[in-house]
């Protein structure tokens, strides 16, 4: 072959191969390796997103149940002193045994009481601090579930520094507006450190199953007791964290379980420990007739599972779009459905799909299944389904399971998109940009909510509203603002509103008792409709027979109506009860006074002074 025409070939095949050079290499075939400098850019940058995110909450006040945990609690307002009861009973025994005996099931959560009672020692009572410190726990969790996820998914692509899954992940986790109940309400800091350190428990163990060395066991079977010290659902994760391991490391399923003993040892323990504080109490709520406390009274069998199936699709609504959001799910918000509602039967034909597709890649380890595995198993103990949690649902019982939906959208955005379609690095960029400035804003603007009491039930009753709760609670919220008002217009604007949002928790739920008795007081003090407010207080007083207020009020009222005698027979009767109040037995001596019986009057009278020099 002459020289000319092999050096033309020769042309071509180098004009070929240099060709070939430049094709692109798909996106889910490039790895980047970071630097520990690196890292600490990303973490830096996941902190200052979560305080981004909630810094708006550090000037907020307590509001819903912060009173149950934090300022009506005797043991955590007694600072270091209040730590030993704390350890040692019922979370809720604190705040009065009344609560104890109105709440379903028993609690033992003391590790978040713990702080708050250290809190008040070290800064008084400073809901400030508090709020500060709720979003320092959620911003080291975002970093930690960064770390953890770092650790495990290795094999999966990283085109540049911040497209990776275990980046993607922390950013959506820390912006999903559903956390707003978590991180933004005080109280349910529970749910904050149990995750944290049952996260914390899953880095140790990988390490010790990595090196052996057993310090990192003995520290995870440590964390793991603070994690169920936080929150009884803990426990769940004897079971995620084998799971974890089995998916993404390769490690033998009989090494894994043998490994994980120990914190099934750690879990009886926890388990003796709580039955010692909480009692005979189970850790199933117990059965009330009170609608507040079991959202089910009232519906047969068949309505009762087409409702907990419809509220699981309404769960899968929120994770995806989280709007809008309540703290507020309690019946009616949430209508009694039946099986053959369109929702119940979506429900049901999804939640089957999710298990079908998560069983079938269980023995692949195939990571979508995973996902709907770490979804579907926290989910599981606040479904309703097993036992009743005395709610329909919650935004705060989604803390977890939505974890898995993070590294599912992300493992969607790095790896599916890329592979599936051949695009660029930008467009996984491109699609998460807005979904996370969503999620910011909606985030960002739903903690306005949780200012205070009044803010949270003025905002949320638009949404909730069919609910018995909210209009019970707005409706008190203003009848207790108004009593503080020394304007007499606006006094009396502010009641009437009052009474329309309480009238219609009562047509929701009449056998609500504190409805019936705010009813009854307000329409005695300030409508002077005595026969509306005896009837209200009726209703109150014989739902509770020792709610002593009820009981007390009804008196004054018959009195006021000239009804003396029934005054002093509901009078008569509490007294047995109290025998020690003075303002009763100063009641029953004007009562016997009005009926000209001197001898009764002057006694009562004489033991009301007894009373009250007692009290002193």
């Amino acid at each position: 072959m002459p020289k000319k025409i092999k050096g033309k070939f020769k042309e071509i095949g180098q004009s070929k191969k240099n060709v070939q050079t430049k094709i692109p290499v798909p996106v889910s075939s490039k790895k980047y390796v970071p630097t520990k400098k690196d890292n600490f850019f990303l973490y830096l940058i996941l902190f200052v997103f979560a305080f981004v995110l909630y810094g708006n909450t550090i000037s907020h006040d307590y509001a819903l149940d912060d009173c149950l945990m934090i300022t009506d609690n005797h043991y955590t307002q007694s600072g270091i002193k209040g730590i030993k009861d704390i350890l040692l009973y019922d979370t809720c025994k604190g705040y009065g045994d009344n609560m104890l005996n109105s709440t379903t099931g028993g609690r033992y959560r003391p590790l978040s009481l713990v702080t708050f009672a250290l809190e008040k020692e070290f800064f008084g009572r400073n809901p400030h601090v508090e709020h500060f410190n709720n979003i320092l726990l959620y911003a080291i969790t975002g970093i930690f579930i960064f770390v953890v996820l770092s650790k495990l998914l290795k094999k999966l692509p990283r085109p540049n520094l911040f497209l990776s899954v275990p980046f993607i992940t922390a950013l959506l986790f820390l912006a999903h507006p559903l956390h707003t109940e978590v991180v933004a309400n005080i109280k349910s800091r529970d749910e904050i450190l149990a995750l944290l350190f049952s996260l914390i428990t899953l880095y140790l163990f990988i390490n010790y199953l990595e090196s052996s060395k057993k310090i990192f066991l003995i520290l995870s079977m440590f964390t793991f007791f603070l994690a169920l010290l936080s929150k009884e659902i803990t426990v769940i994760f004897i079971l995620i964290i084998p799971l974890f391991i089995y998916f993404f490391m390769d490690i033998p399923l009989k090494k894994i379980v043998l490994s994980a003993l120990p914190l099934f040892a750690v879990t009886l323990a926890f388990i003796v420990l709580r039955q010692s504080a909480v009692g005979q109490t189970s850790i199933v709520a117990v059965k009330s007739n009170d609608l507040v406390n079991n959202t089910f009274v009232g519906m047969n069998v068949s309505q009762k599972y087409a409702t907990i199936f419809y509220t699981l699709g309404l769960y899968v609504k929120l994770i995806f779009i989280p709007h809008p959001l309540t703290y507020d799910y309690y019946p009616y918000y949430i209508p009694i459905m039946n099986w053959g509602d369109f929702g119940v039967i979506f429900s049901i034909l999804f939640y089957l799909f999710l298990l079908f597709i998560a069983f079938k890649g269980l023995v692949n380890k195939k990571y979508i299944s995973f996902c709907i595995l770490l979804y579907l198993i926290p989910f599981s103990l606040i479904s309703n389904i097993l036992f009743p949690v005395g709610v329909f649902m919650g935004e705060r019982l989604m803390y977890t399971s939505s974890l898995g939906f993070s590294m599912l959208i992300a493992y969607f955005l790095v790896v599916q998109l890329p592979k599936k379609f051949k695009v660029s690095t930008f467009i996984p960029l491109i699609i998460l940009l807005p979904v996370l400035g969503l999620y910011s804003f909606k985030t960002i603007d739903r903690n306005k909510a949780w200012k205070d009491d009044f803010t949270l039930y003025e905002t949320d009753v638009k949404t909730s509203i069919n609910s018995t709760h909210s209009t019970h609670s707005y409706g008190k919220a203003l009848f207790v603002k108004a009593e503080e008002l020394k304007d007499k217009a606006e006094q009396a604007r502010m009641i009437d509103t009052a009474i329309i949002y309480l009238d219609k928790s009562f047509r929701i739920n009449p056998n609500d008792q504190n409805v019936n008795y705010l009813l009854g007081k307000i329409y005695g003090r300030y409508k002077n409709d005595l026969n509306k407010s005896i009837y209200y207080l009726n209703n109150a007083a014989n739902l509770n027979p020792d709610h002593f207020e009820s009981a007390n009020d009804l008196g004054i009222v018959y009195a006021m109506s000239g009804q003396s005698g029934k005054a002093i027979e509901i009078w008569e009767k509490t007294l047995k009860k109290t025998p020690q109040d003075a303002d009763l037995l100063n009641n029953l001596a004007i009562a016997y006074s009005s009926l000209g019986n001197t001898q009764k009057s002057q006694e009562y009278l004489a033991k009301a002074k007894l009373a009250k020099s007692k009290k002193k």
